[in-house]
């Protein structure tokens, strides 16, 4: 590896660490000036997001099997 790909490499690498860093920061800085609080969500053992504590109600039980008709049937 050249010195110069060696140093181009860290610069990009260097970049983009402070560029993040000052995001995070300015982000930060915004949250606390206006007032912002980042709303956390629960999830579950599987990792998605809990909605609602409450289960959906099934109000249709019909459960029979699915038939497709072709495009050309009645």
């Amino acid at each position: 590896m050249s010195p110069k790909s060696f140093l181009l490499t860290l610069g990009i690498f260097c970049g983009g660490y402070l560029s993040n860093t000052l995001l995070d920061g300015v982000v930060d800085a915004a949250e606390k000036y206006f007032h912002v609080q980042t709303s956390t969500y629960k999830t579950d053992t599987n990792g998605y997001i809990i909605c609602s504590p409450e289960k959906p109600k099934i109000t249709s039980a019909d459960l029979g099997p699915v038939t497709l008709k072709a495009s050309g049937e009645p």
